[in-house]
């Protein structure tokens, strides 16, 4: 079976990236285009796991409450999540996203699609909660028109 170690190793050699060498913690980061720290987590189960803070949510008031919708409306109904799940951080104030795959479904190749699809979502999530103030709905209808709205 295939270590997560050797697996980024490979990842890394593919991308051109420098070494991610998984700390006694299970975790390495990689802090992508200057703004997105990305973690790699490994767990006892021989899975990996990205997790990437993609928002803050205030204390109280009505924009708490609109982010706390828009996670549970992208949980439960799975928009705009590209098969990953949104969190909040025991503090309850930060968002993560994360994701979870099998080390045996993963090599250097997938593992990139995989990051790139993570990394993707997570720049448009960080939109998405920067943006609460202007409340955008969510939903399967304007998930495209929505991303339009962020690459424009």
């Amino acid at each position: 079976m295939k270590s997560i170690q050797r697996l980024l190793d490979e990842f890394c050699s593919l991308n051109e990236l420098p070494p991610l060498l998984i700390e006694n913690n299970g975790r390495c980061q990689l802090l992508v285009d200057d703004r997105t720290l990305l973690y790699f987590i490994a767990t006892e189960d021989n899975e990996l796991l990205l997790s990437a803070r993609v928002g803050a949510l205030p204390k109280q008031g009505s924009l708490r409450n609109r982010g706390l919708e828009l996670l549970a409306r992208a949980n439960y109904y799975g928009l705009g999540c590209g098969g990953l799940n949104l969190a909040i951080s025991p503090d309850g104030r930060q968002v993560i996203l994360f994701g979870r795959k099998a080390l045996e479904m993963l090599d250097a190749a997938n593992l990139t699609q995989w990051f790139d699809e993570f990394n993707q979502q997570s720049s448009e999530w960080s939109a998405r909660f920067s943006m609460l103030d202007r409340d955008i709905p969510l939903s399967e209808s304007n998930q495209q028109t929505f991303a339009q709205q962020l690459r424009v």
